[in-house]
């Protein structure tokens, strides 16, 4: 017996092969319709950045275009775009959705901490459904961490392997993140990694050409300075030294032959006059090249010059093989201007220099008791830092320095160098 308005389930089974039967044969099932759908979206999305990424230079309107473009596509909160500095292995926010853009340049993570940071060292993304209870969330105050729950965090890949950045998606609500939003992610996250590095690089260059432009206007004006001080020198040491060396051996051949002790103080004063000259002359030879380059070598050079600084006692630890010349007279002239600068500024009891060869690199460090600096990183006019960042970068090296008030300052410098 059947109830009105109800079907029997021998209909329903019925009708439901008659439905099936009638279903014109290019219909597309529900869950096929909603994968293109999504393949679609993932497409238009795609074909945005890649727009976006071809039309802009500037990583940092790179990062920010693309952080509102992802934020959009799947509905997120917010987006970061964070950057790796292999060289201080750090990541630094580059870019994010408003108002966190703001905040470019200004938050960093050690590669290893924090969960964009984890994903940076180990190259695999993360997805965090809440963030609290994840071991590898930090909190960073500036990105008001408290007002979100769920994050995805993937890596922009380079060449296969190499992280050049971090994108971080969060969402305030706790949720399910899927496999395919994942996918997307990183999709847009490698498709951001070459104009995001081409980005970096056109910038390094741009920076790089304008140091040289600037290096070598002031190696002319340093040419020119060096001139005119070879010129004075000469002139009011040596010129003057000669010019008096010949009165005196005028004078002696001039002395009454019968008084043999006039004739033997001229020639002494002559022989003092000519000791001076030479030195003068040393001096300003000194100045083009360290003379103890190439009398000890720079081993023996370092060690010479630290240990003769007046009321200092200097450490000294050298352990480099044959170097060359252009990288020797660097390295003695960055440690000669470090040493100045202990000596002037730091008021320290002990210094110690050590220099040695590591993967490629030689390293130049040199660490004082001083009484430090104010700031944490000092800016580029302290105490002649510009004139040792100048050499180093002039052959492919890198200087880092470090200062606290009381813990005195560490200066290590870094250069290429190949043996053979």
């Amino acid at each position: 017996m059947s109830v009105p308005g109800r079907m029997s389930p021998a209909e329903k089974h019925d009708t439901g092969r008659r439905a099936a039967v009638e279903r014109p044969p290019d219909r597309v099932p529900t869950t096929q319709a909603h994968d293109t759908g999504d393949e679609d979206r993932r497409l238009r999305l795609l074909r945005r950045v890649a727009e976006d990424l071809s039309a802009q230079g500037d990583v940092t309107k790179v990062v920010n275009t693309v952080a509102e473009l992802v934020t959009e596509a799947t509905g997120a909160d917010v987006c970061f775009v964070h950057l790796v500095d292999p060289d201080r292995r750090h990541i630094t926010l580059a870019g994010a959705t408003p108002p966190f853009d703001e905040l470019a340049g200004t938050v960093e993570l050690p590669l290893g901490e924090g969960v964009a940071g984890w994903v940076a060292l180990n190259g695999k993304a993360a997805v965090v459904g809440d963030k609290w209870t994840d071991p590898r969330y930090r909190y960073i105050p500036e990105l008001k961490g408290e007002e979100f729950s769920s994050l995805v965090s993937v890596p922009m890949l380079r060449r296969g392997s190499t992280v050049v950045g971090v994108l971080n998606v969060h969402w305030r609500e706790t949720r399910a993140v899927g496999g395919s939003e994942v996918e997307l992610l990183a999709d847009v996250a490698n498709l951001m990694a070459g104009a995001v590095e081409n980005s970096i690089l056109y910038r390094r260059l741009a920076d790089r050409e304008a140091m040289l432009a600037g290096l070598a206007s002031r190696t002319i004006e340093a040419q020119e300075a060096e001139r005119r001080r070879l010129a004075a020198e000469i002139h009011d040491g040596v010129g003057q030294r000669l010019a008096s060396l010949s009165y005196h051996l005028d004078a002696a051949r001039a002395a009454n032959p019968a008084d043999p002790a006039e004739v033997a103080s001229e020639l002494d004063r002559a022989m003092a006059l000519a000791r001076a000259a030479f030195a003068d002359v040393r001096a300003a030879i000194e100045g083009l090249r360290p003379v103890v380059l190439d009398d000890l070598g720079l081993c023996a050079g370092l060690e010479s010059m630290a240990r003769s600084l007046p009321g200092l006692r200097a450490d000294v630890s050298v352990d480099s093989g044959p170097l060359p010349p252009h990288l020797e007279t660097t390295l003695f002239r960055i440690a000669q201007e470090a040493l100045q600068n202990v000596q002037r500024h730091s008021r320290a009891a002990t210094v110690v220099l050590s220099l040695q060869q590591l993967d490629g690199q030689v390293v130049l460090r040199v660490v004082d008791d001083g009484v430090g600096m104010p700031e944490q990183s000092p800016g580029p006019g302290h105490y002649g830092l510009v004139g040792i960042r100048e050499r180093a970068e002039l052959v492919g090296g890198t200087v880092e320095m470090f200062s606290k008030p009381g813990e005195g300052t560490r200066l290590s410098v870094r250069l290429p160098f190949r043996a053979g």
